[in-house]
């Protein structure tokens, strides 16, 4: 049986994927939480929680932390990891959680800092609807590493010149810092104790990268009366009245898990200074002073305190954030065409015990403007609950929402703003077609793995049919059908067999669904025509590759890549969109791909070349390839399973690989995005050696494949690849320089300018020749034996103004030509 490849993506919902946020670009600058040194000796221990009954090493793990570590001490790596194993016993997450931890330079009395890489929203069983949570949060939820490994959940920073005590015994020394007590401290404040609120001039106000945007400990921000900090009847924002809330030192955290526990409302640390880093997002050091269990997640930390345990106020305050959470999933009732039975299948994921006499499905005929009615959930197992009820006759209409209590006194409900919103179904005739998604096959590369397409169909009432019409070179086929799979996606292999497809056949199609209804109301997309694409057909693999690019070619997959002479360029080369776009979208990507179709066998030598230019958006300066905050990039890969996995045959880079790149990329900036063009002077050789990084070994069969990534916002002009070799033999005469290794300035110039070359091999003879406006060579400047950076000055100050043209030569080759002016 063959595999299966799906080439289309349905929706951002039902395919999860992670970019950055356009806060992380302009919106407003938070200050991350910071933990102080009081400079004042407080000797104290506060033991872990079930300290002496059984050994961290041997107490079981609710979840796991992975943290990678920059510049990090040994004997500091080992107390961040007992740090981390004390909270891996208190949070319980089904995916890792990353955290990055910097060792660095800090502000003399700031201890650490910590916040999450990001926040996210609206997820699936988010608690409350437009309330941000830190992304450790949101996939401890959903169950899903949303960012994936090669992201962290929080970014963790640490005074490298504090006078730390590395131990784990609590014995610590009256004029030291407890380094497990300050990582504990900074890990509580990436799990969630962070947010949006600050004050800026006389106005108080909290926003992410939009007015209003607040995290799920903001919203448990509330004053000694229990009016809630962004309850806008209570306090615009911003506000003046915001800002003397934020710093009234009466503020308190509305945390049930914390009260039904016994313990007074948790008071929050709000000066009536506000101080960036600190107010809010702590507990009250007065209230909860040095030797109190609740002190660890204060403002500040004293010398000689060991407090190893985040005590019960921060443990209730996290439940409340959603570290104990409930999540209500069913199926919603379809609408139907004549009164029945409604039976409800509810499942009921809850971290605490339910209240089982609180469970019910809460109905209305009237939009809830009067009373409503409503049928409890009965257990049909441990996390299955039923509700069956008939409506009325003459009923039209039901609103209905699921609501549900725990152990906790806390009540949640699907959806979670109900009633002011609800679930609805209508009883009656079904006039209502059927809604298809559906992303057009771009093309189809055929490499042995069957081509499956893919739609999703809703419908009010339900879905009877759904199949496909197509056409192979014009010749009509017999429909088939799709079956359902799952979240509302139909698929179905295509059926004709790969082996009776050509390379360049066009295969065009139309989808059709068919309702439940007594009246079959159907759909058909396209509304006009038909989608078509493309067989790519895989070729037999060979040892070799060469191609100029300066004719068309079908040895390209070339959806979103073409091979063209762009405007300024003399010949023609493997060009991206220009400008590549970005999806202008928070948690979205795009990533611009082409295959060499024939599969390449490497040898000992397997070096691959090409000329490029990358005008692409750079990443954070100091960031490399994997790193968060490197944004687009482009990079080569391999696939040595016919493209079911890829690996980089060398890392990922932008246009910071080199400064004609960068300095060009950035010359011209129009909001977000560079507006500038390339040109055939930046074109730069690159020399890869597939063995190198380890991913392929001799003797390997692997296709080849070209992407540029774009993340959600800010993008350039894009990649051009030209001069492409793959393991065949580089004849002598090949020249080391690219025009983009080659910078002259100043142009114009006044009696003489100067030449930058750049390269990584040794170059026995290099020429600089110019020649005047009649072609005539007034001055010739030789260099043996140049590597690495050299500048070269060329005085041409006896020489007449106007118009000359410079000629580089690599070992008698001409490699770079540019017409300068003498003023």
């Amino acid at each position: 049986m063959h595999k299966i490849l799906i080439l289309t993506v349905l929706l951002a919902g039902v395919f999860s994927a992670s970019g950055q946020k356009l806060w992380h670009k302009q919106g407003h600058s938070h200050h991350c939480p910071v933990c102080y040194g009081s400079g004042v000796s407080e000797k104290v221990f506060i033991p872990p929680p079930g300290f002496g009954e059984v050994s961290l090493k041997s107490a079981e793990k609710k979840s796991e932390f992975v943290v990678s570590y920059s510049l990090f001490p040994q004997e500091a790596k080992e107390a961040f990891e007992y740090a981390v194993s004390i909270w891996e016993q208190l949070v319980e997450s089904p995916v890792p959680i990353h955290v990055q931890a910097n060792w660095r330079t800090k502000n003399q009395n700031v201890l650490g800092s910590c916040a999450p890489s990001s926040f996210e929203k609206n997820f699936k069983g988010a608690p409350r609807k437009d309330i941000y949570y830190p992304i450790v949060l949101a996939e401890k939820i959903t169950g899903t590493e949303l960012t994936g490994p090669e992201r962290p959940d929080m970014v963790a920073e640490f005074n490298k010149d504090i006078n730390w005590y590395f131990g784990t015994d609590g014995k610590t020394p009256v004029l030291m810092y407890d380094f497990v007590s300050v990582v504990l401290h900074e890990i509580g404040h990436g799990l969630g104790f962070t947010g949006f609120f600050y004050v800026s001039g006389q106005t108080g106000e909290y926003s992410y990268w939009e007015t209003g945007d607040a995290t799920s400990y903001d919203l448990l921000v509330e004053r000694f009366n229990g009016d809630q900090l962004i309850d806008t009847s209570n306090y615009t924002n911003p506000s003046i009245e915001l800002k003397n809330a934020l710093t009234s030192n009466l503020l308190y955290a509305e945390s049930p898990v914390a009260l039904i526990e016994g313990n007074s409302r948790p008071r929050l640390f709000a000066p009536t200074t506000w101080d960036n880093g600190s107010s809010i997002y702590h507990l009250n050091g007065a209230t909860y002073p040095t030797r109190n269990i609740n002190s660890l997640m204060t403002q500040s930390i004293g010398m000689g305190a060991a407090i190893h345990n985040p005590g019960p106020l921060t443990m209730g305050i996290l439940a409340d954030l959603g570290w104990k959470n409930m999540v209500i999933d069913f199926v919603p009732v379809k609408d139907m065409e004549e009164i029945k039975p409604i039976k409800i299948e509810v499942k009921i994921t809850s971290d605490y015990s339910l209240d089982s006499s609180q469970l019910f499905v809460v109905y209305s005929v009237d939009s809830f403007e009067s009373k409503p009615d409503s049928t409890p959930l009965f257990a049909i197992d441990s996390l299955t609950f039923q509700a069956e009820w008939t409506p009325d006759e003459g009923t039209r209409r039901i609103d209905y929402y699921i609501t549900a209590r725990d152990t906790m006194n806390r009540i949640f409900r699907n959806p979670s703003e109900a009633p002011n919103e609800f679930y609805s179904f209508s009883i009656g005739p079904d006039l209502i077609k059927p809604v298809i998604e559906h992303e057009p096959i771009a093309y189809f590369f055929d490499t042995g793995i069957d081509l499956l397409f893919n739609a999703r169909v809703v419908d009010n009432l339900g879905v009877d049919t759904v199949f496909i019409e197509y056409t192979i070179n014009g010749a009509a086929f017999p429909p088939f059908g799709l079956s359902f799979d799952s979240m509302s996606v139909y698929s179905s292999v295509f059926p004709v067999s790969s082996e009776l497809l050509k390379d360049g056949d066009e295969i065009e199609y139309s989808i059709t669904a068919i309702d439940a209804s007594v009246a079959r109301n159907f759909r058909s997309i396209p509304l006009k025509g038909k989608y078509s694409f493309r067989v790519e057909k895989m070729f037999d693999p060979v040892g070799g590759y060469i191609n100029d690019f300066n004719t068309s070619t079908p040895d390209f997959v070339l959806s979103d890549f073409g091979i063209f002479t762009e405007q300024g360029f003399e010949n023609g080369a493997l060009h991206s969109p220009h400008p590549y776009p970005s999806p202008d979208q928070d948690d979205t990507e795009f990533n611009f791909k082409t295959y060499l179709k024939y599969p390449i066998i490497l040898n000992d030598q397997a070096i691959l070349s090409f000329d490029e230019i990358v005008l692409v958006e750079p990443g954070t300066a100091g960031t490399k390839f994997g790193d968060f905050e490197f944004w687009d990039y482009v990079i080569v890969e391999g696939s040595k399973n016919k493209g079911e996995t890829w690996l980089p045959l060398a890392d990922g880079y932008d246009s910071r690989e080199y400064a004609v790149w960068e300095n060009n990329f950035n010359s011209s900036i129009s909001g977000m995005n560079s507006t500038a063009a390339g040109t055939p002077e930046w074109f730069i050789k690159r020399e890869i050696n597939m063995l190198e990084n380890g991913n392929f070994d001799s003797g390997d069969t692997i296709l080849i494949r070209f992407r540029l990534f774009s993340d959600p916002y800010a993008h350039g002009w894009g990649w051009a690849i030209d001069n492409l070799r793959i393991q065949s033999p580089v004849s002598s005469n090949i020249a080391s320089l690219s025009p983009g290794n080659i910078l002259v300035y100043p142009n114009p110039f006044n009696g003489s300018f100067k030449i930058t070359s750049e390269t990584s091999k040794s170059i026995d003879h290099l020429q600089f020749d110019v020649f005047n406006m009649f072609g005539q060579k007034v001055k010739s400047v030789i260099a043996q034996n140049v590597s690495g950076k050299v500048t070269t000055e060329i005085d041409i100050e006896n020489g007449a103004k106007g118009m000359y043209l410079l000629v580089v030569k690599e070992n008698g080759k001409q490699v770079f030509t540019k017409k300068l002016i003498h003023n």
